[in-house]
């Protein structure tokens, strides 16, 4: 099947970012639940870093939290979110509805010209972003984890 690519900049960095989830999720896919839930690091002080089901509430979270700045940057609501993360499958599904509501935010806006983007810029917790940084940003926040949760897997094995 031909992979369909959606148009300008904001565009690339949803495909970006649904590809990199998708990398997490065949990551996950591989995961017992005995894996999932084990204290892999049980002396880090971050509580969002001592085993793969608390990274992924972690990451779920961070996603939501990514894509709420961006309802803020392009001046939509923002909705409340829950969810919960028991087990592999969960995180896989949560991750999901994460993708699929950045994707929501931003469906049209992918063709945001430079100065489109630029404009969105301001301070928020991670300092001075716009809506291209944010994306970014929540794209290198997903590699980081699945690298944390591949080294996790790696000193199990």
């Amino acid at each position: 099947m031909e992979k369909i690519y959606r148009p300008g900049a904001i565009g690339a960095l949803m495909d970006e970012y649904e590809r990199v989830a998708l990398e997490l999720k065949n990551l996950l896919s591989t995961v017992t639940q005995e894996e999932f839930i084990k204290i892999c690091d049980p002396l880090t002080t971050d509580e969002n870093c001592k085993s793969i089901q608390t990274i992924m509430k972690h990451v779920v979270s961070a996603g939501y939290r990514y894509a709420d700045q961006m309802c803020i940057f392009l001046q939509l609501p923002v909705i409340n979110h829950t969810f919960h993360i028991y087990n592999v499958v969960h995180a896989v599904e949560e991750l999901e509805k994460v993708v699929q509501y950045t994707a929501g935010v931003v469906v049209n806006n992918f063709k945001m010209t430079y100065e489109e983007i630029i404009a969105t810029r301001q301070d928020v917790r991670w300092g001075l972003y716009d809506i291209e940084m944010m994306f970014e940003h929540a794209i290198v926040h997903i590699l980081r984890h699945r690298r944390q949760i591949e080294k996790f897997l790696s000193t199990q094995k």
